[in-house]
């Protein structure tokens, strides 16, 4: 039995974020996104519960427009990275990601 606890498709595609934390910016890499998260490549992760606001453009995205929403830190693994599971996103963010997921 795994211990997988996401749900749903997800993607391994490759993307820059920019991510804030009380008041102060940071840049990472997306190497995994779902509908109900992301995985954020970065030397320093924040901790766990920290929220965090996020910006990020999807791969191949022809509308060019940023994804804009709010996330929570689940867990994280220090010099490697963290997981980030969505706390808010407009309804036609979340479209455009299972957009991106379903390979549309």
């Amino acid at each position: 039995m795994s211990d997988e606890k996401r749900q749903g498709s997800r993607s391994f595609g490759v993307a820059d974020v920019t991510f804030d934390h009380n008041g102060m910016v940071f840049q990472g890499r997306i190497s995994d996104i779902s509908l109900g998260g992301l995985y954020i490549d970065t030397i320093n992760p924040l901790p766990e519960g920290s929220t965090i606001g996020l910006q990020f453009r999807l791969p191949n995205d022809e509308s060019g427009s940023l994804v804009l929403g709010e996330g929570r830190v689940v867990w994280n693994t220090q010099m490697l990275g963290m997981g980030i599971s969505f706390t808010r996103l407009s309804d036609e963010d979340k479209d455009r990601i299972k957009a991106y997921l379903s390979g549309k």
